[in-house]
């Protein structure tokens, strides 16, 4: 059953149907009603000062009670920090009554308990403004509205640098690359060293290119897939120095030195090989959804986020 807000409305309420929100004040107390859509409920909501109230424990009793006291409220609770619901369950004919009994009731009891409206953020009891950011309906002081208007809009000016971004990629490959070369050294070729790579190169390109694009995903793959040749030969040129510098006085400079002369060993060049389209296989394995999954919301573009004052 679909919920019918706008037929719902208490006395002296406003209906936001571009958010689907219930606003208004009663005897002095602001109040909000969001619809519960999947349990055919109204949840009335109360940013409140309970914290502060010395009769804390005993206006939680009655707010654990109120189920019983009012046979439509389906549940009543508190979040532990600022928040009172009263969930009113849905009837259709007489939705309105219910919900203005309810908030009669709940009113009246703060009234008693002198519980007070608070901002829903630093829980102050300065003058509060009704608003819905990224439509979940809150009260905020003017300090804390604002402070959330100028975070939106510094993230909706985040740009990419390019140059900066690149930069970043290569020093998360070679971060990840690091992890390549140590389980290496042990026998084994991961899929967790691929994806380490990749995930590196994307997180350094974004935190240091201002954000990651489709462009920058593309540079990441390259450079990851660069970085894996790079880390395996090191692994090869490690592994040679731990086995011919116990018979002979080699650096590991040296070593590296020697794998163009080694490569010419068929049998050399087979086991490399084999080692890169393994590694290459898992890390496609284990990157693929990540990767996936970041093309898409690049595609999607940034989250818009609205802040609405009422």
């Amino acid at each position: 059953m679909s919920l019918q807000m706008e037929h719902v409305l208490p006395d002296g309420f406003v209906y936001e149907k571009a958010q689907n929100i219930i606003h208004g004040t009663y005897r002095g107390i602001r109040l909000l009603i969001v619809p519960v859509e999947s349990e055919a409920q109204y949840q009335i909501q109360f940013y409140a000062d309970v914290e502060k109230n010395s009769e804390k424990n005993g206006f939680l009793d009655w707010l654990g009670s109120l189920h019983q006291t009012l046979q439509f409220v389906h549940h009543a609770g508190y979040n532990g920090s600022n928040l009172v619901s009263v969930y009113v369950q849905s009837d259709g004919a007489n939705d309105k009554e219910h919900l203005t009994e309810a908030i009669d009731t709940l009113v009246l009891k703060c009234e008693e308990y002198g519980i007070h409206n608070c901002c829903a953020h630093c829980k102050g009891d300065l003058p509060l403004h009704t608003a819905a950011v990224d439509n979940t309906p809150l009260l905020l002081c003017d300090g804390c509205l604002g402070k959330v208007t100028s975070g939106m809009n510094q993230a909706r000016v985040r740009k990419e640098n390019p140059l900066f971004g690149i930069i970043g990629a290569v020093l998360g490959v070679l971060i990840g690359s690091v992890l390549w070369v140590v389980i290496g050294q042990i026998g084994f070729i991961a899929g967790i060293a691929g994806f380490a790579i990749v995930f590196c190169g994307m997180k350094g390109y974004d935190l240091l290119g201002g954000r990651l694009s489709r462009g920058g995903i593309v540079v990441c793959v390259l450079l990851s897939c660069l970085a894996i040749a790079g880390a395996e030969f090191i692994s090869l040129g490690i592994a040679i120095y731990r086995n011919l510098g116990e018979m002979y006085v080699i650096s590991l400079g040296d070593s590296f030195q020697l794998i163009p002369e080694l490569m010419q060993d068929s049998e050399m060049v087979a086991g490399v090989a084999k080692d890169l389209v393994v590694g290459y296989a898992l890390a496609i394995w284990a990157s693929y959804s990540n990767i996936k999954l970041a093309w898409r919301q690049v595609g999607e573009g940034p989250a818009q986020h609205t802040v609405v004052r009422f």
